[in-house]
């Protein structure tokens, strides 16, 4: 049987995953605080989650910003008690290559991605740890496994969200505290609302990705938390996800290299099309 929680805070819970997962937990009748920067939103997740048999508290936090989600935390403890799950999912995306992509995106997307979850991490892990038990939810991406070109700052956000769940992995096992990594590849979400990229045939082939996916934030939120249910360090929803990483896992030299000749035929045919135009 899948494990109930009963309770549980969600950042970025305005919309996309955050959503879907705030929506999940509703209908196990979870108490949720819904974290996210932008209030309006949040507050209609807030709305949806009451709809669908849950209870919400909201809560503005920009996860950069460590008083903040100090804050945060002290909110849950007042608000929910006993915390059963805790999801770091705030996150935004960046696109370049190292040298083009300015250093304020590097610098943007490191401190909500990265430094968001270490955050997250530093609050809320000993509060798990003194009640003996909980579960931590890490929103990383397949990105942070493949590590394609072109996506530099979002490669590195996303793997260290994976080294770090590891870790936490480690370190927490003797304390009934669970680590779960989400590492989904495309599906529709709102993540490229904000997306700060220099190239504009780049965020073509994103939009284009996530517009031909088939998979929903929906199907992304339930498979990431029944894989938390289920005590799995890591959770990839997705066939492709699954293959890129054993890929890797087996063949790391070689799984590189053809990382490499795909970032090529990509530059070449972009070169072909920019000269036909």
């Amino acid at each position: 049987m899948a494990t109930q929680f009963k309770t549980a805070v969600v950042t970025g819970a305005g919309g996309g995953l955050g959503r879907a997962l705030c929506l999940q937990l509703a209908r196990q009748g979870a108490r949720i605080l819904a974290a996210d920067v932008h209030q309006p939103r949040c507050e209609e997740t807030a709305r949806l989650v009451e709809q669908g048999g849950g209870a919400a508290h909201v809560a503005v936090v920009d996860v950069s910003d460590f008083a903040q989600v100090d804050r945060l935390a002290e909110e849950a403890d007042r608000v929910l008690g006993r915390i059963d799950l805790v999801v770091n999912n705030a996150g935004v995306a960046a696109g370049g290559t190292v040298g083009v992509a300015p250093l304020e995106d590097w610098r943007w997307i490191v401190n909500v991605n990265l430094w968001g979850v270490i955050h997250g991490c530093h609050v809320f892990v000993p509060r798990l740890v003194r009640q003996r038990g909980g579960a931590l939810l890490n929103v990383a991406s397949l990105a942070g496994i493949a590590c394609a070109g072109g996506m530099a700052s979002y490669n590195v956000t996303k793997a260290g969200v994976i080294a770090l769940s590891e870790t936490l992995s480690a370190e927490l096992a003797a304390d009934n505290v669970g680590v779960t990594v989400l590492c989904p590849g495309f599906f529709k979400t709102n993540l490229l609302e904000t997306m700060r990229i220099t190239d504009p045939q780049m965020r073509l082939l994103a939009e284009a990705a996530v517009a031909n996916s088939t998979t929903t934030a929906d199907a992304v939120a339930a498979a990431a938390l029944r894989a938390v249910g289920r005590g799995k360090l890591y959770c990839l929803p997705m066939r492709e996800a699954r293959l890129v990483w054993r890929l890797k896992r087996l063949m790391p030299q070689r799984f590189v290299r053809l990382v490499a000749s795909r970032r090529l035929r990509e530059l070449a045919e972009r070169r072909a099309l920019a000269q036909q135009t």
